[in-house]
């Protein structure tokens, strides 16, 4: 679904003196002080056998773990994480989901996420500098030659597909800006091109991506290849630490507003018989939140309280724009407003509230044009002169 990322100006902050509960540490976090990270070591069966495919929405390691959340997309009071990730089924429209799990503790299973090379580019993880989702320290689940667990695909259709997906429960928005995998070609028969795809979203389909431009708040095209990649030996493995932005053009960072999905496709290929193996383990998304009440600045989600919706913001999308005049409109001298309104709107809606948003109209990045602005100031001013007619 294509909406623009605004640059809105929020209302009602207040930052806790709680300090971070945790965050990627160092030397992974290369001198960045909020950077957070979500990802997989172990990848969970879909159904009964290894050979099922992969359904794993409880990632292993997520720096994000809050005892006490905040704000209004924050999971419930008790303990949750401001980033949640999926694999497989509800992680996009088709939800692929490779072959299933390998427990072959003979390869893969090293200790970082993606690169090897820690604090500097390429930027991989330490699986130890990212905590685990219980908020606990960061700990390696499989160890080569003892322990494993990696997601499997085969030459065989959808079975060298897999999906998986990233959503932003914070207040704030998170910049997405890696996605580190280990990858390894099995033999001479295994697929042995691997691409890294973005997947746009269809409300309709029962799955709503948005990942957003910084540049010019537009989401990021269906089918958008981040990484292409060729083994040229067999068995070998490459850590691939991929970063978003510099896979578009012109490069730009890349966003998730408050409630928003990123969804990404692992597509195996070429190769030369049915039935080969590849595998993926070490699974990772790395990024920071950011502040828009403060110039999108760096913001660590569990040291701050909530950001309520800037005045004018009816369906919190971060701008004030028609979508809100049409909440506006369509909601005009009721007693009640809709339950899933986040603003504090105090029934019934009236004139202050139609002060309220066309006071902070332009706050969003998109703009009406002059002509299109009259208009609705006009219609506007019509339509709740209408209204107080009939009442």
């Amino acid at each position: 679904m294509n909406r623009t990322l605004a640059t809105a100006v929020f209302v009602g902050a207040t930052l806790s003196s709680t300090a971070a509960l945790a965050v990627v540490s160092e030397p992974s976090a290369a001198g960045a002080a909020n950077l957070h990270a979500l990802g997989w070591q172990t990848f969970d069966n879909a159904g009964s056998d290894n050979n099922s495919g992969i359904a794993d929405a409880t990632p292993d390691n997520n720096s994000t773990f809050d005892p006490t959340p905040t704000g209004s997309h924050a999971p419930v009071a008790g303990g949750g994480v401001y980033l949640k990730g999926a694999i497989g089924a509800g992680s996009s429209i088709l939800g692929w989901d490779g072959y299933g799990q390998s427990t072959n503790n003979s390869f893969l299973q090293g200790p970082t996420f993606g690169s090897s090379m820690i604090g500097s580019a390429p930027f991989g993880l330490n699986i130890e500098d990212v905590p685990m989702a219980d908020g606990s320290p960061g700990t390696r689940l499989n160890t080569q030659g003892a322990a494993a667990s990696s997601w499997k695909f085969r030459t065989n259709g959808s079975q060298e597909l897999g999906d998986f997906s990233i959503t932003n429960h914070s207040d704030f928005v998170f910049r997405l800006e890696r996605v580190h995998y280990d990858a390894r070609v099995g033999n001479a028969n295994s697929p042995d091109r691997l691409e890294l795809v973005y997947l746009a979203g269809d409300p309709g389909g029962g799955f709503d991506a948005n990942l957003t431009r910084a540049d010019d708040g537009t989401e990021v095209v269906d089918g958008r290849v981040f990484s292409d990649i060729s083994f040229a030996d067999s068995p070998s493995t490459q850590n691939v630490s991929v970063s978003l932005a510099a896979g578009l053009f012109p490069p730009t960072a890349v966003r998730l507003a408050p409630g928003d999905s990123a969804s990404f496709r692992l597509r195996w290929s070429d190769s030369a018989s049915d039935f080969a193996e590849s595998q993926i383990d070490n699974l990772a998304l790395s990024g920071t939140f950011l502040d828009p009440n403060n110039g999108f600045a760096e913001i660590d989600p569990t040291a701050a309280g909530a950001v309520g919706p800037g005045p004018g913001d009816f369906n919190s999308d971060g701008r004030v724009d028609n979508a809100d005049l049409n909440l506006l409109l369509n909601n005009w001298g009721q007693a009640e407003v809709p339950a899933e309104w986040s603003a504090p709107l105090t029934p019934p809606v009236n004139n202050d509230e139609l002060n309220s948003l066309l006071n902070n109209w332009g706050s969003g990045t998109a703009v009406p044009e002059p002509a299109a602005m009259a208009l609705t100031l006009t219609s506007a001013a019509a339509f709740s002169q209408t209204r107080r007619r009939r009442e």
